[in-house]
């Protein structure tokens, strides 16, 4: 399978941080940049897309899975291996390769503020700003932030001019710490990054010693005098608390008041047919993102008149409009009071908009509202509440590293104990099915298979109704061995509460493979994939239409599915697995080799033959024809 990569890269940070460019100093030329660009990625060709001012976008092929070369010097890289297949277009986003490498910096959050280098050599800045800039990268998501929002945090009291010199300086003094390791920390006219890929945070709590501030609080001696800051470090030091205790029912209601606000409009139809089909979507939009949390949703379904509600000042405006005499469908999403547009998308509606056509466009706008809360909630000005919480907490669920599972269970955690929602409960349990398959344990999570289905069972029992609730009860019936009748009603029922729903299709899917419906198992795994769009969960997804497809006995198809989301997610260790016994049953010798070697990099003790043992995560595969080239 021939894959094209798009990189792109400033080019004095390249030269800043490469040893090639080392050795070539001077990459002045368009010639002399694509040669090194060549050079550095092993491939022959790197054709030049995009030049800007300080920049180079190069496009690149590679036949999958060959192991792309060790990217871990270069300090920023943009990649997006899939724009063309499924839009998805990541700026900045370094999830998408291989990461063979080996973090060379620690910060350990508990037991003291420390930073230490990959032989254990402090890397700590003296300065407390230093420190508390590195604090907020650290818990940020990709570990980017906006100078503007460091500068708001750390120097709130200041003007902005002294707040953008003082940053600088704090920033100097981050890279005279980490010394050779300077190039972790990228700093940029409007972002600053600390690379992913060179750069981890311990949770890890110290033992053997009394228990003190260090060891209980996150970054418990850090303490930077600024209002902003001090109000930051509070929040993110409740998500990694231990459990409340005692009544927390004034805390319950203040966090759900403080859920944001989404306000439904329909605006400029002129037909009833045009009305009715903006009435559909807004109504399974509403249904599924309270599935998800307690939102305070106002609809708005009169298109005849203005507004009559005063639009929430913390949330989003989602409108949409079919204007008359025309076969579009717009929805767009907006700022309250601004009116700054943060998606949009159009759709042309055919004459006859049956479910199948309808549910993916209304799954991407979901996506796209939960999604813009995330990433905008500065500019909205929301408040740390039992849905941003949950909300970040399921996003990371996909990511599959020990230290995003371990967030992510912090997050839904503490969501819960804002506003104690039983669907909070029921992905915490998802997030230990994920963990186990991924990692064969989730006891670096807490508890055992026990938890995992007591979860599940609290979670069913305070919502029957609720689609994630019952799709997780039907995942787990199914795994921990119980009825599959039971785990087939319970996956259709859950399906038809939330149709939006791409993980309870999923897992409808994989019920109706294990009592050999296989045609009705591809067909939910096909609408899953639909749903999942370009969101966070498509690995995870493919990896279930690989499941099917193997069933079917379509193995190109289940090549193609594992293949995708082993390049979305280089870690996801279960499509590898898979290819392991698609390409040995295909005589690809090398890719076998390949993928072999990937796996044990994170698991030594991997070989094929593992893939028969009963303890060994995939319960699916064993059962299979294709495991009999194995099992010979």
């Amino acid at each position: 399978m021939k894959i094209s990569i798009v990189v792109c890269f400033a080019l004095l940070s390249f030269l800043a941080g490469t040893a090639h460019a080392r050795r070539c100093p001077l990459l002045a030329t368009e010639e002399s940049a694509a040669a090194a660009t060549r050079a550095l990625f092993n491939c022959p060709s790197a054709r030049l897309l995009v030049e800007a001012e300080g920049e180079h976008k190069f496009q690149v092929h590679y036949d999958f899975p060959q192991a792309l070369p060790d990217l871990s010097n270069i300090p920023y890289l943009s990649v997006d291996p899939l724009a063309d297949q499924i839009g998805l277009i990541d700026s900045g986003c370094c999830d998408l390769l291989p990461q063979w490498w080996a973090a060379i910096i620690s910060l350990s959050a508990f037991g003291g503020f420390r930073v230490t280098g990959e032989h254990g050599e402090d890397l700590t800045p003296k300065g407390l700003k230093a420190r508390g800039l590195i604090a907020l990268l650290a818990l940020a998501p990709d570990h980017c932030r906006s100078r503007e929002w460091l500068q708001d945090k750390l120097w709130s009291d200041r003007s902005q001019k002294q707040g953008a010199d003082s940053l600088r300086q704090s920033l100097m003094d981050i890279r005279r710490a980490f010394g050779e390791q300077a190039g972790i920390l990228t700093a940029g006219r409007e972002k600053v990054r600390l690379d992913s890929r060179g750069f981890v945070v311990n949770f890890d709590r110290p033992f053997g010693r009394g228990a003190d501030k260090c060891d209980i609080e996150l970054f418990g001696d850090l303490d930077i005098p600024d209002a902003e800051f001090e109000e930051w470090i509070r929040n993110e030091r409740l998500t990694f608390s231990p459990p409340l205790r005692g009544d927390a029912n004034e805390t319950h209601v203040q966090r759900r008041l403080d859920n944001p606000v989404i306000f439904l409009r329909c605006d400029g139809t002129g037909t009833s047919e045009g009305q009715a089909i903006v009435k559909s979507v807004l109504s399974l939009v509403t249904a599924s993102l309270l599935d998800f949390s307690d939102f305070q949703i106002f609809q708005d379904f009169d298109c005849a008149t203005p507004i009559r509600r005063e639009p929430p000042r913390r949330g989003l405006v989602v409108s949409a409009r079919m204007p008359p005499g025309q076969q579009w469908l717009s929805i767009t999403i907006l700022h309250p009071s601004r009116g700054q547009i943060f998606w949009t998308r159009s759709v042309r509606v055919p004459m006859f908009f049956n479910d199948e056509l309808m549910h993916p466009v209304c799954s991407e706008i979901v996506e796209a509202v939960l999604r813009t809360f995330r990433t905008r909630s500065d500019d909205l000005e929301i408040p740390d509440c039992a849905a941003m919480m949950a909300n970040r907490g399921r996003n990371l669920i996909f990511q599959f590293d020990k230290h995003r599972l371990l967030q992510a269970d912090a997050h839904l955690r503490l969501a819960y104990e804002y506003d104690p929602r039983p669907q909070y409960l029921a992905w915490r349990s998802y997030l230990r099915i994920v963990a186990q398959f991924q990692h064969r344990s989730s006891h670096f999570l807490g508890g055992d298979a026990t938890d995992t289905m007591m979860l599940a069972r609290e979670a069913i029992q305070e919502a029957p109704s609720s689609a994630i609730a019952l799709g997780v009860a039907a995942h787990i019936e199914y795994l921990f061995g119980g009825s599959v009748k039971s785990s087939l009603q319970l996956a259709t029922h859950a399906v038809a509460l939330d149709p939006l729903n791409a993980i309870t299709h999923a897992i409808l899917s994989n019920t109706e493979l294990i009592i050999d419906n296989r045609p009705d198992s591809q067909r939910s795994a096909s609408m899953a994939l639909a749903l999942a769009g370009g969101s966070e969960c498509r690995a995870l997804i493919e990896f279930f239409c690989c499941m099917s497809a193997t069933a079917l006995g379509e193995y190109e198809i289940a090549t193609h599915h594992a293949e995708m989301a082993a390049i979305l997610r280089p870690s996801f260790m279960d499509p590898l697995r898979y290819l392991v016994a698609l390409y040995n049953h295909a005589g690809r010798t090398d890719e076998l080799t390949r993928t072999i070697t990937r796996i044990q990099s994170a698991e030594p003790d991997f070989h094929m033959a593992r893939l028969l043992d009963n303890d060994y995560p995939n319960t699916t595969l064993r059962r299979m024809r294709l495991m009999e080239a194995i099992a010979r």
